[in-house]
């Protein structure tokens, strides 16, 4: 089916088309772009998304990779904190308990001399005022003695170092303990306030002299000002959020620094919760304090010889203090450093795209070159039969030897840009354009049937005859006419293969060319000319 040129009137087409500085039109470039975009977007993986998927994997990678070293390394140093932490209150607690000891064994050995004094008195190796006097003077000699009280069997004071008359003491716990408890010897009394010093808080320790049957001599007492025992205030000031208590087995609170005047005689209620049941044991807890209600790492260690134990605590919150610092920055630096990768991806997202886009571009004409247009017919081929038919349209334009002869290669140069640029702004965006070689363009048409493929084929053999009279009016050393062949035939499902469909829209372009040029021939499948 043949079809003569026409001579209507130019059809009428966009005015001069801009001409970007690489000597592409613009409209031109947008060609390989909107393929591309198709093409990544397809089933199949070209190497650009290939590319472009190896660099996301390697950046995710990289990024999860730095994470999980990150979160380890965090892990690791909370740990060590927290250990350097339990070593560090461990240490203390043991030498706290260790003195304490020392200091219970120096009062008992107190309570020792009191009673060699009190029998060298009835002995009357020694006058009464003489041996108060000694007790006196023992007493004076230690800061935190308050008193030192003999105690007969019926719980009266005998002996001691008060002024005046002596109070009762026998309800008093380290005396009522030996009176009621048989074969008692050593007691460590609990907190309690004086009758006789003002209200200040003390706590005894007490020893029983007994007789051979068992039966109570006396009771040898010694009273200890609770304000100046135990002083390990200067180690928990040097040491931020840190804390020491010497408290009994049931509760009670002897000595909390800081504020140790605030926390006497406080009774700590499920103090089995920190507290091991054996003698000299050790326990290590996490827990809030049942004191402050601050979070806590608390080391304990109960005494040996008296129901008495130690604790060295030390808030979490400045344990983890340095960690929590050194997290957040190790958050932001991932942060910057997974914004610096993404970055980085992107701008190679880029270079890889630009890349496949000049490998699959002609330079001079910005369509797509023969390589990525047969990939794209070939990729059209199969998807014809869901299509309902590819059209393919073969163009060339008529005596193109005699315009690069005639007024040279730049200005053949410009006319295939301007013949490109009017070809892509024809058809539509479906349709496939590229440069199949020299002067020679192949455009496919998805979906096409042979009464639009012969529409299009002629709208665009008037387009670019329309050429000269739109863009090189008034120029010289441009032609005068410009005119085009166009061959065009369908491939539709089970009609042959694309390089059948290829040879046939040739065919119908030779024939174009030897009817006379600038006009269009159509080829059925069965049509052979």
């Amino acid at each position: 089916m043949v079809r003569p040129a026409p001579r209507p009137p130019a059809p009428v087409l966009e005015s001069a088309r801009p001409i970007t500085p690489s000597g592409i039109p613009a409209s031109t470039q947008l060609t390989g772009k909107r393929t591309l975009q198709n093409r990544s977007t397809s089933g199949s993986q070209t190497p650009f998304s290939k590319r472009l998927t190896l660099i996301r994997v390697c950046v995710l990678a990289f990024c999860a990779l730095l994470a999980v070293a990150l979160f380890g390394f965090s892990v690791h140093d909370r740990t060590e904190l927290e250990s350097a932490a339990e070593t560090r209150l461990t240490l203390l607690a043991d030498v706290m308990a260790e003195n304490i000891d020392g200091q219970l064994a120096q009062i008992e050995h107190q309570l020792q001399g009191a009673r060699r004094i009190v029998m060298s008195a009835d002995a009357g190796e020694i006058g009464r005022p003489v041996a108060r006097d000694l007790l006196l003077d023992w007493c004076r000699g230690d800061p935190a003695c308050m008193d030192l009280l003999v105690v007969n069997a019926a719980g009266e004071i005998t002996d001691w170092t008060g002024p005046g008359t002596p109070p009762m003491v026998a309800d008093r716990e380290y005396v009522a303990h030996h009176l009621n408890t048989p074969g008692s010897t050593t007691f460590v009394g609990i907190p309690q306030l004086s009758r006789v010093h003002g209200g200040r808080w003390f706590f005894a320790v007490s020893q029983a002299d007994r007789t051979e049957d068992g039966r109570i001599r006396r009771i040898y007492v010694s009273v200890r000002d609770l304000f100046h025992s135990f002083n390990y205030g200067r180690i928990v000031r040097d040491t931020p959020g840190a804390s020491f208590a010497v408290v009994s087995t049931r509760g009670e609170v002897y000595v909390r620094e800081p504020n140790r005047e605030k926390h006497m005689g406080k009774v700590i209620p499920d103090v089995d919760r920190v507290l091991d049941e054996e003698p000299g044991a050790q326990r290590v807890s996490r827990i809030e304090s049942r004191i402050d209600g601050i979070e806590r790492l608390i080391v304990t260690r109960r005494l040996g010889r008296y129901p008495l134990y130690v604790a060295a605590t030390q808030e979490l919150e400045q344990i983890l203090s340095p960690w929590r610092y050194r997290a957040a920055a190790m958050v932001l630096f991932w942060t910057a450093l997974a914004a610096v990768s993404l970055y980085v991806a992107r701008r190679l997202g880029e270079d890889a795209r630009l890349q496949d886009y000049l490998a699959s571009i002609d330079s001079l004409t910005g369509t797509l070159n023969r390589r990525a247009l047969m990939v794209e017919a070939r990729r059209q081929e199969d998807r014809r039969a869901s299509a309902g038919g590819l059209g393919l349209l073969m163009l060339d334009v008529d005596h193109f030897k005699r315009i690069n002869d005639g007024f040279g290669y730049a200005v053949g140069d410009e006319i295939l840009q301007h013949v490109a640029a009017t070809l892509r702004a024809t058809c539509r965006s479906s349709d496939i354009l590229g440069r199949y070689g020299g002067e020679e363009f192949l455009m496919l048409l998805p979906g096409a049937d042979d009464r639009r493929v012969a529409r299009v084929a002629e709208k665009l053999r008037a387009a670019i005859e329309a050429i000269p009279s739109l863009e090189f009016a008034g120029r010289g050393n441009y032609p005068d006419t410009l005119t085009a062949s166009v061959g065009a035939t369908v491939l539709r499902s089970g009609e042959g293969s694309l390089d059948t469909a290829i040879s046939r829209a040739d065919l119908a372009l030779n024939q174009a060319k030897n009817g006379g040029r600038n006009r269009v021939v159509v080829l059925a499948s069965d049509d052979r000319g």
